[in-house]
């Protein structure tokens, strides 16, 4: 029997086998019936992702490439018109189609080293980078970002997020202690009612690093990895909009100072703490009694947390008439642990928190979360 003899049906779950790109493209050329039947799933494509040592494949929401194939006979912002993300680490990707006139580009995972001269960013919302070296005042508009990653040695932090007051997600790594940024932060909040309006990811060796909350009254979620000697707590200042709070840490963490640093929070539904030894069975009744609403305790990586803290537990929500789940060890994983802990999707889909970073440690945080 011919293929043009099978029914739709047929054909479109022989499509739906086919995942090379090339291959799906050249057979969307066959025909006006074959292209009716493969363009819906090119349409549904909203990512640009980069492989390695793997084939091109479509998959979902995704169009992922190895950057070494050679793509300049074919047009992808033709084939695939709803891209809303991409990643690129060389101007050569350029040839993927003239992304510059496509208003639907929103998000950008710069690997390159200076994509700024072949790439127009007018359009762009969503940004992510590990470079160091980008004039971002020249880049981008005032206003323009409202999502940023970023990695980097050397950031005026006040200037950069006054200079983008609409951010709804910061991921920053500083590095080397900047002097600059420790002494604004203790001037500027007389000048500043908020800076990051939902999520917060800061890695830094600053510190003041916890103190840079306290100007973000309306943040939600934050996951913060200090590796300063000494930090800041303003215990003055509450923030009670935070749901969901993560603290990752490499250096010596007293319990008096968690306990004044939680104390800030008292609306926080979620808490992680990773890498705190001081944290132990015994001080767990007071950690729950300084956060009256916690429903998730994710306490991985704290060696001094055994068993008797899920048995405490268990006793103290019967008493107290609350639910509260808590982690402990990986080990015996509970049946809804989420599959994504040890994965990192460079690009997630939904502006959810608890789904995409909570679990996660800093490094697997996702590029950008397409809202």
């Amino acid at each position: 029997m011919s293929f043009n003899n099978l029914p739709d049906n047929c054909l479109w779950k022989i499509f739906g086998n086919v995942h090379e790109a090339k291959d799906l493209i050249r057979l969307s050329k066959v025909c006006s019936r074959w292209s009716d039947l493969i363009t819906p799933r090119f349409n549904q494509v909203k990512y640009l992702r980069l492989i390695n040592g793997q084939n091109d494949y479509i998959d979902k929401d995704s169009l992922c490439i190895n950057h070494r194939t050679d793509w300049k006979d074919y047009n992808l912002m033709e084939s695939f018109p709803n891209l809303k993300i991409i990643e690129i680490s060389s101007p050569d990707h350029l040839t993927f189609g003239n992304f510059n006139k496509n208003p639907k580009i929103k998000g950008l995972i710069d690997h390159c080293i200076s994509i700024e001269d072949d790439f127009k960013l007018g359009n762009i919302e969503m940004y992510a980078s590990g470079r160091s070296d980008l004039d971002y005042e020249k880049v981008f508009r005032p206003d323009q970002l409202k999502q940023v990653y970023w990695h980097c040695y050397d950031l005026n932090l006040p200037s950069f997020i006054d200079y983008f007051p609409n951010l709804k997600r910061l991921h920053l790594e500083l590095y080397n202690g900047e002097i600059q940024l420790e002494i604004s932060l203790i001037n500027i909040y007389i000048f500043y009612d908020t800076y990051i309006e939902e999520i917060l990811e800061l890695g830094t060796d600053l510190v003041v690093g916890f103190h840079f909350m306290d100007f973000c009254p309306s943040l939600e979620s934050a996951f913060i990895w200090d590796w300063a000697e000494d930090i800041f707590v303003n215990e003055s200042i509450k923030n009670y909009n935070l749901r969901d709070l993560v603290i990752e840490n490499s250096t010596d963490f007293s319990w008096s100072l968690l306990q004044r640093l939680l104390s800030k929070f008292p609306n926080l539904h979620h808490l992680g703490i990773r890498n705190i030894d001081e944290i132990n069975d015994s001080n767990l009744e007071e950690l729950l009694k300084l956060l009256p609403k916690l429903k998730i305790l994710d306490l991985r990586k704290c060696s001094n947390v055994t068993e008797k803290s899920a048995d405490f537990l268990s006793k103290y929500c019967v008493k107290e008439n609350r639910s509260i789940v808590i982690y402990y060890s990986c080990k015996n994983e509970p049946t809804e642990w989420p599959e994504s802990v040890e994965t990192h999707e460079r690009i997630c889909n939904g502006f959810d928190f608890m789904k995409h970073c909570f679990y996660k440690d800093f490094n697997h945080l996702p590029f950008l979360i397409d809202e």
